[in-house]
């Protein structure tokens, strides 16, 4: 099986900061991918964008429908969803811009959320102090990651995609149970 850098399939576009982002583009910009933004995007609000779509603003920190977005934080990526379109990138994240056809986005989200060799390629770059570590866009970029034909690659992201749709509809009806019943002990606890 053939291995490659990401660096070669995609550029990491990193966010702006908040404090210059009024001189950089000559106006207040309120709007910004946070990461409540993040987690309603990693727990996969329905995202349409096709593979092969283009960004509409190639290299900028503005979102478009079907961006990946790395929250530096977490160490997690995600696809933009409907509801974050506009949104503008702070530093806490960074976009990828796909520079080729060769790697699939959800492929792609499966390797670096997933694929155990790569999660251990990011723990060894990882740096920082304390609780949040950060990994350097030149370290992103050298890690390798198995390339395998484009057809098993949308087969492979489809399904890591569709099972972590289940995963999230799994932990809100979980979520619904316990409320329910809780809500039934109460009322018997109360004499209702």
């Amino acid at each position: 099986m053939e291995k490659s850098a990401l660096k070669e399939f995609v550029t990491f576009v990193p966010g702006i900061n908040p404090t210059r982002a009024q001189k950089q583009f000559g106006t207040e910009i309120t709007n910004y991918y946070d990461q409540q933004s993040f987690e309603a995007d990693y727990n996969h609000e329905e995202v349409t964008a096709e593979d092969g779509e283009k960004s509409l603003s190639q290299n900028t920190p503005s979102l478009n429908e079907g961006d990946v977005v790395i929250s530096n934080s977490l160490q997690l990526a995600t696809m933009v969803g409907k509801d974050n379109i506009g949104k503008v990138l702070s530093l806490n994240f960074t976009k990828i811009e796909f520079n080729s056809e060769q790697l699939d986005k959800r492929y792609f989200l499966f390797l670096f959320n997933a694929y155990k060799e790569v999660r251990r390629q990011k723990e060894r770059e990882s740096q920082g102090n304390g609780p949040v570590l950060r990994i350097p866009l030149r370290s992103l970029g050298e890690i390798i990651v198995p390339v395998v034909p484009l057809e098993e690659q949308k087969k492979i992201g489809a399904i890591y995609s569709e099972t972590l749709k289940l995963q999230s509809k799994l932990n809100q009806f979980a979520d619904m149970i316990g409320q329910f019943t809780s809500s039934i002990i109460e009322g018997i606890l109360k004499g209702e």
